[in-house]
């Protein structure tokens, strides 16, 4: 399911990629090195939990965004709700890459900082902005698999494609704004 991200939400991408460049964090850093890079990768990560957000958005779906100072590590990407109120922690994984073709979750943040939805996007490139929403996955998912891998970059719960649930399978079972 493709995404467009509107212009309001990419000025709000990016003004967050900015601000929060120097303070991101070096621990998970496999990227190249330097501000710049920290802030490109930002960037894109906040432009796939902005195609999140405007698919909430058109689909009329209640949530919350993280508010979390850029100078923190953030619990959650969105907050949601069940149709029985219960609050549920969104974390979106954005992918750039052809050959990323598996969802990761840290196994120590699975412990530490649980989410209850992943979705897995992909971002194409930073010009059109144009998201494809690959799927979602649970916690429950994760750990009912327990596929753990090190490929030299700390323990990940790993989950393939054809793991992942149709983010339109979600929707019902979400609180719509009233």
């Amino acid at each position: 399911m493709k995404i467009i991200i509107s212009e309001q939400l990419r000025i709000e991408a990016m003004n967050y990629a900015t601000i929060s460049r120097k303070f991101t964090a070096n621990r998970h850093d496999f990227h190249e090195g330097g501000l710049d890079a920290k802030q490109r990768k930002m960037f894109e990560g906040k432009l796939g939990e902005k195609a999140i957000k405007q698919f909430f958005i058109d689909n009329n779906i209640k949530f919350e965004e993280d508010k979390t100072s850029h100078e923190d590590a953030d619990f959650y990407d969105f907050l949601v709700w069940d149709l029985e109120m219960k609050e549920l922690k969104v974390d979106v994984k954005t992918r750039t890459k052809d050959f990323h073709t598996r969802t990761l979750e840290m196994v120590e943040q699975m412990k530490n900082k649980p989410k209850d939805i992943y979705f897995s996007v992909r971002l194409y490139d930073t010009t059109s902005y144009t998201v494809d929403i690959l799927g979602f996955a649970t916690k429950q998912d994760f750990l009912k698999i327990n596929r753990i891998q090190n490929q030299g970059y700390l323990d990940n719960y790993v989950l393939f494609d054809n793991e992942l649930k149709n983010a339109n399978l979600l929707l019902p079972k979400l609180k719509k704004n009233e």
